[in-house]
C-alpha cells in the first residue's frame, strides 16, 4: 500500500450533514501537529472535514527559484538536484521533524517518487522558461512544478494522519475539466466552471466521513492556475471546493480561512502602537466590505474567492488556528453590518507603484483611460486606482509582497512604459512631451472602509484634515459613489503614522491625540488666514 492511499481509521460517528472546508496556508501547514490538534477540535463538534492545503511555508518560492535556474540551460538530472535543492531541504526538515519509525520512510519514499515523476518531465519537455514570464509552450511545465508543492503538503498531511490514528483520503490529480470551460476565448466565468467540474469529478466515491484533503493547486487550467488564477490560488480552490460539494448535494456548513489572526480587525494590529493603539476585532463583516478590504491589499483572503463566495452564498469564516477550539474569529456574512465606529477598516497597501501619462490633447478628447488602461490590461497588471488631472492620468499599481512577483511586475510595467510613448485613440495617435512618470516604491496607498462611511457627511475631510495637520501630503485620493472605500495615496514613510494617527482619533477616540489634531488644525488655519492676508 502505498503512503497516498495509506489509511487508518477511528471511531467517532460522523451526521453527514455538517460538511466544512476548512483552507490551511503555508505557515501552519509546516506545523502539522498543530494541523492535527484542528482536527481533533472539529471532530469533537462532529464534522465533516475537508482540508484545502497550500504548499508548506517557502516552497513555492523554491520552486519559482528552481524554474529561473534552469531557463535557457540544456540542463542535466545534476542540474535539476541542485536547482530543486532547497525545496528537499524544506520537506527534509518536515518529515524528519513529524515523522517516525515506518512512517518516516514512507514519507521519504512519497517525496522521492513524486520527485522522480517531475524530474523525468523536466528531462523529457525541457519548455522552462522564467516561472513569472513564461511563454506559450512552456505552460503545462510550470504548472507541474508549480504543483508539485501543494501535491507533497496534501500528501505529507495525508500521511501524517494515518501515523496519528485519523482516517484520511488525499484526493489527488484534481484537474480542470476542460470540456466544461467550453469553446472560444477562456474567461474567469468558463475557467471557474472547468475547476469546479474537476474538483467534483476528483471527489466522486469519496466518503464525507473521513477526512478529504485537496492541494490547493488545480491542474490542467489553460496556461496553470498560478498566471489563471494568481498566487492566492488556493484560497480560491477552497471555495470552489465548496461549491463542488454543494453541487454533489452535501450541506457545506462553513468555509474556514485559518489563520495565526483572528480575524478582521479595525487594521492591521502590527501596524499599530498597543501601548496606545487598541484594535478592534469585527466578529461579523459584510462581504461587499470584505472585497474592498481584499482588493485594498489586507491580504487576509482572495479577491476571486471572495466573490464566488457572494455568488453561491458561502457561509466564509476566518479563525485563528492558534485558537481553534474557542471559536475565535470574523463571519462575511450577507447584507449589511453596522457598528458605532466612523469606518470599519483602515488598510494600507505599502507597496504601491504609479504610472503618470501626460498629453495635452486629453484635456479636450475623450478615451484617454481607456486606451492607456488597455495598455495594462494587455500586460495583465491589475490597477487599484485612475487619477485624471486633466491634462494628465495617473495610474496606481498595488504589488505584489513577493519579491519575485514585484520583479516580474516591474518587468511588465517597464514594458508598458515604453509602449505609452504614443497613445492611440480613436484612430489618432497622440504623443507624450515626455515618457511617463513612474514612481517606483515611493508610495503607499491608505484606504477606509465600511459602509458606515456613507452617513459620516465630511468623512473625507476630516480624515485628510488629519493627515494634513501632521505635514502628510495627499498625492491622490478615490472615492467612489459606492461610498464605501476612500484611498489615498501618500508618501511610503509616513504610512505607519498615519494608520496610528488615523485609528487614535477614529477608534481609540483618544482625547490627547484630538486635543493635539485641535491645536494643529488651528495653528495651519492662521498660518493659512495669514498668507491670503498679504
Amino acid at each position: 500500500m502505498t503512503a497516498l492511499a495509506y489509511f487508518c481509521y477511528f471511531t467517532t460517528p460522523m451526521n453527514g450533514h455538517n460538511t466544512t472546508v476548512n483552507k490551511i496556508g503555508g505557515e501552519n501547514m509546516a506545523k502539522l501537529d498543530q494541523v492535527l490538534g484542528l482536527i481533533s477540535v472539529l471532530e469533537r463538534r462532529g464534522e465533516n472535514m475537508v482540508f484545502v492545503v497550500s504548499a508548506f511555508k517557502g516552497v513555492t518560492n523554491t520552486l519559482i527559484a528552481a524554474m529561473d535556474a534552469l531557463n535557457g540551460l540544456d540542463y542535466s538530472q545534476e542540474d535539476i538536484q541542485r536547482a530543486f535543492a532547497k525545496t528537499h531541504e524544506i520537506h527534509t526538515a518536515i518529515i524528519e521533524k513529524f515523522f517516525h519509525d515506518e512512517f518516516k520512510e514512507q514519507a521519504k519514499q512519497t517525496y522521492a517518487t513524486a520527485f522522480d515523476v517531475l524530474t523525468q518531465s523536466l528531462l523529457t519537455h525541457k519548455k522552462v522558461t522564467r516561472i513569472l514570464m513564461p511563454v506559450d509552450g512552456s505552460f503545462q511545465m510550470r504548472d507541474q512544478v508549480i504543483g508539485f508543492g501543494e501535491r507533497m503538503a496534501g500528501a505529507l498531511l495525508n500521511l501524517y494522519c494515518a501515523q496519528e490514528g485519523k482516517q484520511s483520503k488525499f484526493v489527488d490529480d484534481v484537474r480542470c475539466d476542460k470540456d466544461a470551460m467550453g469553446n472560444g476565448v477562456i474567461s474567469n466565468r468558463k475557467l471557474q466552471k472547468g475547476v469546479q467540474s474537476g474538483i467534483k469529478t476528483a471527489l466522486n466515491g469519496t466518503k464525507a466521513d473521513i477526512i478529504r484533503i485537496l492541494g490547493g493547486h488545480v491542474a490542467g487550467t489553460p496556461r496553470g492556475i498560478a498566471i489563471d488564477e494568481g498566487r492566492g490560488y488556493s484560497d480560491i480552490t477552497a471555495a470552489d471546493a465548496a461549491i463542488a460539494l454543494q453541487e454533489k448535494g452535501e450541506a457545506v456548513k462553513a468555509t474556514r480561512f485559518w489563520k495565526d489572526v483572528d480575524g478582521v480587525y479595525t487594521t492591521n494590529p502590527k501596524e499599530l502602537d498597543l501601548t496606545k493603539n487598541k484594535p478592534v476585532l469585527h466578529r461579523d463583516i459584510s462581504a461587499e466590505e470584505a472585497l474592498e478590504n481584499a482588493a485594498a491589499g489586507s491580504g487576509l483572503l482572495n479577491v476571486r474567492a471572495l466573490s464566488r463566495a457572494l455568488e453561491h452564498d458561502l457561509d466564509l469564516q476566518i479563525r485563528n488556528i492558534n485558537k481553534a477550539d474557542q471559536d475565535v474569529g470574523t463571519n462575511i456574512t450577507r447584507g449589511d453590518v453596522l457598528t458605532h465606529h466612523a469606518f470599519k477598516t483602515i488598510v494600507v497597501n505599502p507597496n504601491i507603484d504609479s504610472l503618470t501619462v501626460n498629453i495635452p490633447e486629453m484635456a479636450d478628447q475623450y478615451g484617454f483611460a481607456e486606451a492607456i488602461a488597455k495598455a495594462f490590461n494587455k500586460h495583465g497588471i491589475s490597477l487599484d486606482g485612475i487619477f485624471s488631472e486633466g491634462t494628465s492620468i495617473t495610474f496606481s499599481v498595488p504589488m505584489p509582497q513577493d519579491a519575485s512577483d514585484m520583479e516580474a511586475y516591474r518587468e511588465k510595467i517597464r514594458s508598458v512604459q515604453a509602449e505609452l510613448k504614443e497613445v492611440e485613440v480613436n484612430g489618432e495617435r497622440y504623443a507624450a512631451p515626455q515618457p511617463p512618470t513612474w514612481n517606483k516604491g515611493r508610495l503607499a496607498c491608505i484606504s477606509i472602509i465600511g459602509k458606515e462611511l456613507r452617513d459620516q457627511v465630511g468623512i473625507l475631510s476630516m480624515i485628510s484634515g488629519v493627515l494634513s495637520a501632521w505635514g502628510i501630503n495627499i498625492e491622490c485620493v478615490s472615492h467612489g459613489s459606492s461610498q464605501t472605500r476612500v484611498s489615498f495615496l501618500i508618501d511610503q514613510g509616513k504610512s505607519t503614522m498615519a494608520v496610528q494617527l488615523l485609528h487614535s482619533i477614529f477608534v481609540d477616540n483618544d482625547p490627547k491625540v484630538k486635543k493635539q489634531f485641535v491645536e494643529r488644525q488651528t495653528e495651519r488655519l492662521q498660518a493659512l488666514t495669514r498668507t491670503f492676508q498679504r
